[in-house]
């Protein structure tokens, strides 16, 4: 069996053979993420106030063209590019891509002496995806390249829009976040694989002003204390026992709801079959399987965009 790295180039050099995009034919997973913006708890005296309507604000701010770089060894230089805007549907879409640099060892032929030597050059890669995000669910779908890290994405569309809030005229009003969304049963699947769940650890964060739901007895203890964030651990007092009951627990359900809507995110750790294993809701983004994904930009596009909806929809309960 291949390993990735392997995977990838095979695929990709396939598709290239054909002219065609890495994803044409093959099946594809979209990842999920909310868009969250909270107003600065201490703007500028000069600040403007933040824009009403998070659609407007987000096409605004968010940077086409602007580099963000990651990695030490290893850098990327990651951009956005090709923006559209679906003005009816409230939508804005484009590709999100790095670019790297590394030196290559290679053989080089000097004609005149007859002779080959050893040569050192600049080996150039890329990778690029398409995204769409949805204003009324404020959900960023992403089509995920054998090469992202589920990590890495919102880091970037994160640093772009702060970015883009600190150039705004009037100075900056708001603080965006771009988090993962959780898939409940995924967790609630986790929690009953495992033989003994040893911690967990539940985060919520404060949720956007102007798109506020009520979360239980987790929302009512930050809204009473005014908390932007709060976090519980739990240990199982027995090492043979772990931590029992979590499902029946409301609070937990409370905690479980705000992570399911990307306020706030879960972590835990347990056993199974003697073995340790972690669920990471940071790295267990929400996502959804495609088939057969089309052959074209275009239509690729058309495809995130229905999985963006389709999350909206699924939390209307529509």
């Amino acid at each position: 069996m291949l390993d990735a790295p392997s995977i990838f180039r095979v695929t990709e050099s396939d598709a290239r053979s054909r002219n065609e995009p890495w994803f044409s034919g093959r099946p594809g997973t979209i990842l999920l993420y909310r868009v969250n913006r909270r107003p600065l708890a201490q703007a500028s005296l000069f600040s403007g106030q933040q824009p009403e309507d998070v659609f407007d604000h987000l096409v605004e701010v968010l940077l086409f063209g602007q580099e963000v770089e990651t990695g030490r060894r290893s850098k990327r230089y990651w951009r956005l590019g090709n923006r559209g805007i679906r003005e009816g549907e409230r939508v804005l879409t484009g590709q999100i891509g790095w670019q790297s640099t590394a030196p290559e060892a290679a053989d080089r032929y000097d004609p005149s002496a007859m002779e080959w030597s050893d040569s050192l050059g600049e080996r150039g890669r890329t990778a690029r995806a398409p995204f769409a995000f949805e204003a009324d669910g404020r959900t960023l779908a992403v089509l995920k390249h054998p090469s992202f890290s589920e990590r890495t994405i919102p880091h970037v569309f994160r640093e772009l829009l702060q970015d883009g809030e600190r150039a705004r005229d009037g100075g900056a009003t708001t603080d965006w976040d771009v988090e993962p969304l959780l898939d409940a049963e995924d967790f609630r699947g986790w929690l009953q694989s495992v033989d003994v769940v040893d911690r967990v650890q539940f985060t919520a964060k404060l949720p956007n002003p102007d798109g506020l739901e009520e979360f239980g007895q987790v929302w009512d203890r930050m809204d009473q204390h005014r908390a932007k964030l709060l976090r519980e651990i739990m240990e199982g007092a027995d090492p043979d026992v772990g931590l029992v009951g979590l499902e029946q627990d409301r609070v937990v359900n409370n905690y479980i709801a705000m992570s399911e809507n990307a306020f706030g995110y879960v972590k835990a750790d347990g056993r199974r079959d003697g073995h340790r294993t972690r669920f990471d809701q940071q790295s267990a983004v929400a996502r959804r399987q495609t088939e057969d994904l089309p052959s074209s930009w275009g239509e690729v596009i058309d495809v995130v965009v229905g999985f963006a909806r389709e999350r909206r929809r699924q939390q209307r309960g529509t």
